[in-house]
């Protein structure tokens, strides 16, 4: 008779926790970006080092710049407000990406200097991922 009580609360409260699983919201996982490439067309590569990651919301007002620059490390970037316009200089020659929110792009490779611009109506809001290592640098300004 005690197993069958044991058995029998082991069966409520089993199903009390079905009931309430069945009950509680799910996540809700998006994915905002992947690529394997730059917009340029290259795979980035990965420093040596010991791995660290960085995370930056990065706020441009209309018509900010953050001028000509490489990424010693992979660098994603995912626009929340507005958009940027990435240019990249290729073989000497301007190339034109225009970024708006909810899109992304990734960076780092040392062949594509570029430079991003705000030309849009509104304030550009972007979050910006480096995998990078310690006491490296995320950007390195080109003349």
């Amino acid at each position: 008779m005690m197993v069958l009580k044991v058995f029998g609360y082991s069966a409520v409260a089993a199903l009390l926790l079905a009931t309430n699983a069945l009950a509680m919201p799910k996540p809700v996982i998006d994915q905002l970006f992947k690529a394997n490439r730059t917009l340029g067309g290259r795979v980035v590569a990965y420093p040596e080092g010991t791995p660290e990651m960085r995370v930056y919301r990065i706020t441009l007002p209309v018509g900010a710049k953050i001028p000509l620059h490489i990424h010693p490390s992979p660098v994603v970037v995912v626009v929340e407000q507005g958009r940027l316009t990435n240019v990249r200089m290729i073989d000497e020659a301007e190339e034109i990406n225009i970024i708006e929110a909810g899109d992304g792009f990734l960076e780092g490779h040392p062949k594509e200097p570029h430079y991003v611009i705000n030309e849009g109506p509104e304030t550009a809001v972007s979050l910006v991922t480096f995998a990078s290592v310690e006491n490296m640098p995320n950007t390195v300004l080109v003349e």
